[in-house]
């Protein structure tokens, strides 16, 4: 019975077709993109301005240049007709499966060991800045319960970009991130710099900011100046840095406007020279990309790369893969890292990722 939009993704899970369900920051509705064969196609970033559809980019796409792109056979928004497309899925047989991965999980131990080792490196000057992930391993008590877990993302964190996507044999993923890559907006692109996290509390009461975030928070504007200077772009708009808040935990936060008219022809070289963002890598970023390599066990697969309806519904939107995790039908695996700089505590950096990870972990236990 398809009642709902968010009744639909269980479906297609079972059916073993590429998906994505997402709301867009500050809306109440879903829309829902689905192929209607389990082919998974490929798109080089440099290239991304001649397709559209749903765009997905691992965190190795920054090597290897290469996204996931969902074609768009059937777009559902909020309120449709359903009939159509029940009959179509009907038809298709139920082979398909969250398709889990296991990953490697730190203890609080070797996180706080491999921590201070690359504080350490950043003290003598090699990098300015590295961010280490990690993930939290959960298993549910119950079997996950795809319609409840959009429901309550969607209405507890209203600003982030709320989204579920599944590619058969390489997994299923959903996630709330508060940080825009790339968005256009009338006859502007707008990108965030965001870095820096303090808890906040029920107030909502603007936090203070160490000199730690602060010169976190402008490595990455300074990044992204840099790289508008060589694509020959020195008109627009930049403001910040401000506090933003994403559920219970604040981020500094630079807006840069860019004429659309700027980047003619040079989307694909803004998106792929913005991924990844110091926020989630690092800088230099090279080098900063090499140590990751060196100093995490795990794979971050979609974690840190970025998605996003791509000239789909008049919206071209992509977003950085964070605040999220990797289903299965009773266990989940959450990403969460955080910026080490010369000035870093192991200790509260290992508590940052903890209050991050919160953002799933409090939905996903109340379902």
């Amino acid at each position: 019975m398809i009642a709902n939009i968010i009744d639909i993704p269980a479906i297609l899970i079972k059916k073993g077709l590429p998906f994505a369900i997402y709301s867009l920051p500050l809306s109440d509705s879903f829309t829902l993109i689905f192929q209607n064969n389990d082919q998974i196609k490929k798109v080089d970033i440099l290239d991304i301005e001649e397709v559209s559809g749903f765009i997905i980019a691992s965190f190795d796409s920054a090597k290897t240049r290469e996204a996931t792109i969902i074609t768009p056979d059937f777009v559902v928004n909020d309120g449709d007709n359903y009939d159509d497309i029940k009959k179509f899925l009907d038809k298709i047989p139920e082979n398909g499966d969250y398709n889990f991965l296991d990953n490697i999980s730190l203890s609080k131990a070797d996180y706080l060991d491999r921590a201070t080792y690359l504080i350490s490196k950043l003290k003598e000057n090699e990098l300015q800045k590295v961010v280490f992930s990690r993930v939290v391993q959960k298993h549910l008590k119950k079997n996950l319960k795809i319609k409840s877990l959009l429901r309550i993302l969607r209405d507890k964190y209203k600003g982030a970009f709320i989204n579920l996507f599944h590619l058969p044999g390489k997994g299923t993923w959903c996630g709330a991130s508060p940080e825009t890559l790339f968005k256009i907006v009338d006859d502007n692109v707008l990108t965030d710099a965001l870095a820096g996290t303090r808890l906040i509390n029920e107030n909502k009461v603007n936090p203070i900011w160490t000199h730690k975030e602060k010169e976190e928070q402008y490595f990455v504007s300074l990044f992204i100046e840099s790289l508008l200077s060589e694509l020959g772009i020195h008109e627009y708009e930049q403001k910040g840095p401000v506090s933003m808040v994403a559920g219970n935990i604040a981020h500094l936060q630079t807006k840069f406007s860019i004429p659309t008219s700027s980047l003619l022809s040079k989307k694909g070289k803004f998106i792929a020279g913005l991924h990844p963002t110091p926020a989630v890598c690092g800088l230099p970023k090279a080098e900063a990309y090499l140590l990751i390599q060196k100093a995490e066990q795990h794979q971050r697969r979609y974690y840190s790369g970025f998605i996003g309806p791509w000239k789909l519904n008049g919206q071209s939107q992509l977003f950085v893969n964070l605040r999220c995790a990797e289903l299965g039908k009773n266990k989940i695996n959450i990403y969460v890292g955080g910026g080490l700089t010369a000035s870093s505590n192991p200790e509260d950096e290992y508590q940052e990722t903890v209050h991050k990870s919160q953002t799933l972990l409090s939905v996903v236990e109340n379902l």
